[in-house]
C-alpha cells in the first residue's frame, strides 16, 4: 500500500455496514453532527472518522513511520469482513479460541485507536497554555509548570509552537499505551461470552459513532474502569445487530456465540448508549438517524419514559443471568427450566419470542416439567 497520510481511526470495513452503495461501488452514509444538531446527508466513508497522520510514527525511515497505520490496514481492517461475516452468520454457534481472540483483537480495537482520549489530553494543554499566556512578564517570558515536576519557560511568540510540541508528545504516548493496553485487554476479556444481538423490529434501526465500543457496568451503565469485572461491552454491527461481550464474573471460557433477539426497547436503549458514547457525530445507512430521533422524542415525550429504560435495563439483566445458568448448569437443567418459568411469569417476557422458543425447545428435549 502507499504511505497513507489520512488515517481512518474507524475502518471503512466497519462503516460500510451502515452505508448504501453508490455509484463505483462508493459506500455513503448519513451523519449527525451532535455540537450543531445537524443531519448531512450520504457521506462518503473515505470522509469521515479519519485524521492525518494520527498514526504516523516519527522516523525518517518510511517503512517504520507508516508501520503502524500499516498494521491496522492488514490486521484490524482487512479482516474486519470475515469477523463481522462470522459474527452475523446464524449458523454458527461455536467458534475455535483463535476465532474468539480474533473477533475480540479486530472488534476491541475500534476502541483503542480512538482519539477521544488524545483529544482530552490536547484540549487539556490548550487550556493550560491559553491560562499561561496571561502570565507572560513585561519581556514576554512566560514560566510554565506543566505535569507535576517539569517546568518550561518561553517567550510569548512561540506559544503556538510549544503546545504543538506538547501535543505531539501526547500523540506519540498515545500511540504506545494504546497498543499495550489493547493487547493486554483482549487477554484479560478472553474468558467472556460473546452475545450477537439482532433486533425484530424493521422500524428500529441500530446506529454507530465515531466512537462505537461502549464500556459501562452491567448495573448502573456507569464506567468504572477498563478492567471492570461487572463491565458489558456492546458494539454496534448494522442497522439491524449489535455485538454484546458479558461481564468477566459472568463468563466462563466458553467459544459459543449466543445469538439473541430484542425488540423496539432495546433498540431505543442501546441506540442511547451509542449517542452518549459518540465524541462528535452519529453514523447510520440512510434515514435510519431520522428514525433514531423520532424514537428518541417518542420515548423522552411519553409520561412514562422511564419505564422503557426500565423494562430494557430488567430485560437484558435476566438474559445475561439466563445465559448464565444454560452455560454452567445446562439447557435441560432444573435451574434453566426454573429461569425460564420466572420469566415467562413476568409482564415483560410473556410474549418474549426467544423465551417462547426455549420453552417449546426445552418441551421438544422433553425437560420441561
Amino acid at each position: 500500500m502507499s504511505n497513507p497520510i489520512r488515517q481512518h481511526y474507524i475502518p471503512r470495513s466497519y462503516l460500510k455496514n451502515f452505508a448504501t452503495t453508490g455509484k463505483k461501488n462508493k459506500q455513503f452514509v448519513d451523519v449527525y453532527q451532535i455540537e450543531n444538531e445537524v443531519i448531512l446527508g450520504q457521506v462518503s466513508t473515505k470522509d469521515i472518522c479519519v485524521q492525518k497522520n494520527l498514526y504516523t510514527i516519527p522516523s525518517e525511515m518510511i517503512e517504520a513511520k507508516y508501520a503502524l497505520e500499516k498494521h491496522y490496514a492488514e490486521n484490524v481492517d482487512g479482516e474486519y469482513s470475515k469477523i463481522y461475516n462470522l459474527l452475523i452468520d446464524k449458523s454458527v454457534l461455536e467458534v475455535s479460541p483463535e476465532q474468539k481472540v480474533q473477533v475480540l483483537y479486530v472488534c476491541l480495537s475500534l476502541y483503542f485507536r480512538t482519539p477521544r482520549i488524545l483529544n482530552l489530553q490536547k484540549d487539556f494543554n490548550k487550556k493550560i497554555f491559553e491560562r499561561a499566556a496571561m502570565l507572560a512578564d513585561n519581556d514576554g517570558e512566560v514560566k510554565l509548570t506543566f505535569g507535576e515536576e517539569e517546568t518550561i519557560s518561553f517567550h510569548i511568540n512561540d506559544i503556538d509552537k510549544v503546545r504543538k510540541g506538547y501535543d505531539e508528545k501526547a500523540r506519540i504516548k498515545f500511540l504506545i499505551q494504546h497498543l499495550e493496553q489493547w493487547g493486554d485487554f483482549v487477554r484479560f476479556k478472553y474468558d467472556c461470552t460473546i452475545n450477537v444481538i439482532e433486533i425484530k423490529d424493521s422500524d428500529a434501526p441500530i446506529i454507530t459513532c465515531d466512537n462505537p465500543i461502549s464500556i459501562r457496568h452491567f448495573e448502573t451503565n456507569q464506567f468504572n474502569g477498563l478492567y471492570d469485572p461487572k463491565a458489558v461491552i456492546t458494539m454496534p454491527l448494522d442497522s439491524r445487530r449489535y455485538l454484546e461481550i458479558h461481564p468477566n464474573d459472568l463468563a466462563n471460557g466458553q467459544t459459543r456465540i449466543n445469538r439473541l433477539i430484542h425488540d423496539k426497547d432495546f433498540a431505543f436503549t442501546t441506540n442511547a448508549v451509542t449517542h452518549q458514547n459518540a465524541m462528535s457525530y452519529l453514523i447510520a445507512n440512510k434515514g435510519d438517524i431520522d428514525k433514531h430521533l423520532k424514537i428518541q422524542r417518542e420515548y423522552e415525550e411519553d409520561e412514562n419514559a422511564e419505564k422503557f429504560v426500565e423494562k430494557a435495563k430488567f430485560k437484558a439483566e435476566q438474559m445475561t443471568l439466563l445465559t448464565a445458568v444454560i452455560e454452567n448448569e445446562g439447557l435441560r437443567s432444573k435451574e434453566c427450566v426454573s429461569k425460564i418459568k420466572d420469566l415467562l411469569k413476568h409482564p415483560h417476557f410473556q410474549d418474549d419470542e426467544q423465551i417462547i422458543r426455549l420453552k417449546k425447545l426445552l418441551i421438544a428435549l422433553r425437560a420441561w416439567e
